[in-house]
């Protein structure tokens, strides 16, 4: 019986190069297309009488991660579509849930509702112009058929009959691919191996070939089913879809290349030969090696199996190099004795690797027209996912190279549409071009979406690759640098007051915001700074440790009501004074920068009696204690910085409450802090250029922190909501002071609206005077720049919250890929540092930049290789900033010199290059691996 005949191959795409002529070899009418399966995406597990599959049970069984609601394809399939849409696609690949049609798996328990769904998930496909390719089964048996026996059961075959009837009825006229079986190897296997679903059916011996004998079968059946009663009316095609690996001799002997011959057959010759090979039958080798295990076909079976193929799929794994197994002995009786191969190792297919793979089918099977299904290059779900691109592109060109060199007819290509439950490793391993959000079920294009996009409007063909795809801060951000730094580039360590003081009422020390904060029990687990390092009185022993890093900066702050007690100038401590002259001295004695901070957070409790940064009398009382330091320390500190991280004050301290001093103003006192703590800068930055600047020839600045914000996709929306949120974070404060001295114009534009809408009659964002713009404008000598992590940033239609965070409209995340720290805000990003770098430098007209903290927290484990490991590739990132795109970078201050109280968090977080031992009274101090890493990178100015 002659039939026409398709192939369908379901490929792991291997990387590929651009090798593609100008005029695509592929031709007009070449099908690109995207795909998915059922359980993987639908979810709806038991949704209108929706019945329990294998896979339901083994996922619920196991716990963690199921499919319970995954992708929430079922309720999402119009959305779906216009991705479809959006991507260009002719053709979209997905399964059917039998249990769906089916609840129980027969007949009897058929689902209107079910079919419905099919009905009109195929009617909007082609609606839409995209033609559906349809699978009956994959991997989802009805759990109720498991329960007699699954595919070991006869019976079950016309139980599948049955099932593809109903389908072919019901959505027959509008699909013209159907393929029976999904990997038909990989089901039988199981029927031996409880390592996947169906858990619990262990019959090593007869299980896997019993199983494959009826899935055989099962196609066969519905085949010849299709061509009799449905062909006609229909007209369309019926196939199933193989996986095999690449086997290739490990040593490329005689023995070897036998043995790889003999796992092929085992693998792809196991179903192929008997639908597409000469005879029908199994491959003599394994009626050979299994002898009475292996089931018989009749010669009536033999002359339907032969050719039961319009179209095959063909799964290509993994290139595995194997020997002939001198023993089998040690090896239960089944299927992988009967093979008799060892695997010496494995890699990922090549194109040389599919390009001869293809071809070997091509001559094996007469060669059949052929779709590639790309199951795809799995990793952790990164947006910007460069490696996919090159996976795809690599693969692509070796289906080009075969159809142009090799004539192989090839019509269509795969690759998987969206993240989604990858059976064995749940949510963990990410495939599609698409990424997914579970906890949301958002729907977001990855660079290779837009990749694949642009390769469907050229039709394959060679194209200049454009940047949009990644820009080029991610596209290098695997490229070392291995160079210098700028001659005279300062490198130093950073700490902050609170966290490393102690002596909390010693000497006259007034009570801070954080002393209070934290006796009232707001730190974890009970902790304070009452002692924290002790740097109090081993101030000498810390310059040491700066001195032995051989670094040339020490960034510090200075308690303000250590030395002013009560935030007043009347209020003089000479204690306070003397100890902070006493640590600058020693710094300088030991050749050492003192950078110095005058606020990092701990603002003296009676300021805060009257109101702290909400009281505009603040910006006075500030001022009073900037000139007090200037006055008194100013001779020997030439980096000044009025304020650490602002924003952190603002939104965390009396927005939300959650620092000191536990202020919870969201919508309205949030700004009106920071247009205190932006006045209190900018009058002690003119006080000093007024009456210092000529005297000691110091610079003054603040640091501002900032995560970068990448848009999540490249739409036009989410490119706004990514400025916008860097704008709210650090154009808030920067753009006054290094921009036009007011604020952003989308801030002031937004919150006014959202302000008028609340029906207020002034905007929650204050106003500066005409004066103040001009005060404000270029305050400063220079940027302190605090940068940790990165966010994607998703434009937010559905904010409807009258407060600092919701007035930016967006939505925020992180790449899955981002390897985490001990601290859950803290993702590791590096290329972020550049792209931050870069938005200054653009924005502000490259000012000089210190970045003045930067920094990783662990357990505080001495072998901290992650801390070097973070040191080296962020500060890689800035030197790119500095070498390749010109940031006027001056000098970089880790974060931080020893461990120390990280705030709320207590002691649980630790940011250290020297370790300290808490539990001990001396607070012994030890140095990290990393102290060695750093002391390098600043004595060498570079990595080489």
């Amino acid at each position: 019986m002659a039939h026409s005949r398709f192939l369908f191959v379901l490929v792991f795409v291997g990387v590929v190069g651009n090798a593609l002529g100008a005029d695509s070899v592929f031709g007009d009418v070449f099908g690109w297309g995207v795909a998915t399966s059922a359980f993987q995406t639908e979810g709806a597990w038991n949704v209108k009488g929706k019945g329990e599959s294998v896979w339901d049970r083994y996922a619920h069984d196991r716990g963690g991660d199921n499919g319970e609601n995954t992708c929430d394809g079922y309720y999402r399939v119009d959305e779906d579509i216009s991705y479809l849409r959006k991507i260009g696609v002719t053709h979209y690949s997905f399964s059917i849930a039998w249990t769906r049609i089916f609840p129980n798996g027969q007949s009897a328990s058929r689902s209107e509702d079910g079919i419905q769904h099919y009905r009109d998930l195929v009617r909007k496909l082609v609606e839409s112009n995209i033609k559906p390719v349809v699978t009956l089964y994959h991997y989802d048996l009805p759990q109720q058929l498991m329960e007699q026996g699954g595919w070991e059961n006869a019976d079950t075959i016309t139980r599948f009959e049955e099932y593809a009837r109903t389908v072919f009825t019901a959505l027959g006229h509008q699909v013209m691919h159907w393929i029976t079986i999904y990997d038909p190897y990989g089901v039988a296997f199981t029927y031996g191996n409880a390592s996947f679903a169906p858990a619990g059916v262990i019959h090593p011996a007869t299980g896997p070939y019993k199983a494959a004998h009826n899935l055989i079968q099962a196609h066969t059946r519905v085949y010849h089913m299709y061509q009799k009663d449905f062909k006609t009316q229909q007209g369309g095609n019926v196939g199933i879809t193989l996986k095999s690996d690449i086997f290739k001799g490990a040593a490329g002997d005689g023995s070897d290349n036998v043995a790889a011959k003999r796992a092929a057959d085992f693998s792809l010759g196991w179903f192929g030969e008997p639908l597409m090979g000469a005879n029908g039958d199994y491959p003599e080798v394994m009626k050979t090696k299994a002898a009475t295990r292996l089931p018989i076909f009749t010669e009536e079976q033999k002359t339907k199996n032969k050719g039961a193929v319009d179209f095959l799929g063909l799964a290509i794994g993994v290139v595995k190099r194997v020997a002939d197994a001198p023993s089998t002995a040690s090896l239960q009786e089944g299927l992988m004795k009967d093979q008799a191969v060892l695997t010496k190792g494995t890699q990922s297919s090549g194109e040389t690797d599919i390009k001869d793979f293809l071809l070997s089918v091509k001559s094996r099977y007469n060669n059949p027209e052929m779709f590639i299904f790309d199951i795809g290059y799995g990793d952790c779900g990164t947006l910007y996912d460069q490696a996919r691109i090159d996976y795809m592109k690599k693969y692509i060109s070796a289906l080009g190279k075969s159809i142009g060199s090799d004539h192989v007819r090839v019509s269509g290509y795969f690759p998987p549409f969206m993240d989604s439950y990858d059976w064995e490793t749940g949510f963990k391993t990410k495939r599609g071009i698409y990424h997914i959000e579970f906890d949301r079920k958002d729907r977001m294009d990855k660079a290779s979406a837009r990749f694949y996009r642009t390769l469907i409007q050229n039709r394959g063909s060679d194209f200049q690759y454009p940047p949009e795809f990644v820009n080029d801060v991610i596209r290098e951000k695997d490229t070392f640098l291995d160079e210098k730094f700028p001659v005279g580039f300062s490198w130093g360590v950073a700490t902050a007051a609170y966290q490393i003081e102690g002596g909390w009422n010693e000497d006259g020390k007034g009570p801070s915001i954080w002393d209070n904060f934290a006796h009232d029990n707001r730190l974890a687990y009970g902790d304070t700074g009452d002692v924290a390092c002790d740097s109090y009185h081993k101030y000498k022993e810390d310059v040491q440790m700066v001195k032995r890093l051989g670094v040339s900066h020490y960034r510090f702050s200075i308690a303000w009501s250590r030395l002013l007690p009560d935030g007043t100038a009347t209020s003089l401590n000479p204690a306070g004074l003397a100890y902070y002259n006493n640590l600058i001295n020693e710094l300088v004695a030991n050749g050492i920068t003192p950078m110095v901070t005058l606020y990092h957070w701990d603002l003296p409790q009676a300021l805060q009696n009257f109101g702290g940064f909400e009281n505009d009398t603040i910006v006075n009382y500030f001022n009073d204690y900037a000139k007090i330091c200037f006055e008194n320390f100013g001779d020997r500190v030439p980096l000044w910085i009025t304020f650490n991280e602002a924003f952190v004050v603002s939104w965390l301290g009396y927005g939300i409450g959650v620092f000191a001093p536990g202020v919870s103003k969201p919508g309205d006192g949030v700004y009106r802090v920071a247009h205190n703590i932006i006045r209190s800068h900018v009058k002690a930055y003119h006080t000093y250029d007024d009456h210092f600047r000529h005297r000691y020839h110091g610079k003054v600045g603040i640091t501002l922190d900032c995560d970068w914000k990448e848009p999540i996709t490249t739409d036009a929306m989410d490119r706004y909501a990514a400025e916008r949120a860097l704008q709210f974070k650090l154009g808030w404060f920067a753009n006054p002071i290094y921009g036009n001295g007011d604020y952003p114009a989308v801030m002031r534009y937004t919150v006014d609206r959202k302000s008028r809408k609340e029906g207020r009659n002034e905007s929650r964002l204050p106003r500066f005077t005409e004066e103040e713009i001009k005060m404000n404008k270029g305050s400063y000598d220079f940027f302190g720049l605090n940068h940790y992590t990165s966010q994607y940033v998703r434009h937010n239609r559905d904010n409807r919250e009258n407060h600092y965070e919701g007035d930016q409209d967006l939505y925020t995340k992180v790449d899955d890929c981002w390897p985490g720290s001990r601290s859950d805000w803290l993702k590791v990003n590096p290329w972020g540092l550049r792209g931050l770098l870069r938005w200054v430098q653009d924005q502000y007209g490259n000012p000089p930049l210190y970045v003045t903290e930067n920094g990783i927290s662990d357990d505080g484990t001495l072998e901290d290789q992650n801390r070097a490991d973070f040191y080296r590739s962020y500060t890689n990132e800035m030197l790119k900033a500095i070498k390749l795109d010109g940031c006027d970078v001056k000098g970089y201050m880790a974060w931080s010199l020893m461990d120390n109280l990280e705030w709320t968090s207590g002691y649980t977080q630790k940011f250290g290059i020297f370790q300290v031992d808490f539990n001990s009274p001396n607070r012994t101090r030890t140095p990290k691996r990393s102290a060695a890493f750093y002391s390098e990178l600043a004595r060498n100015n570079g990595y080489s």
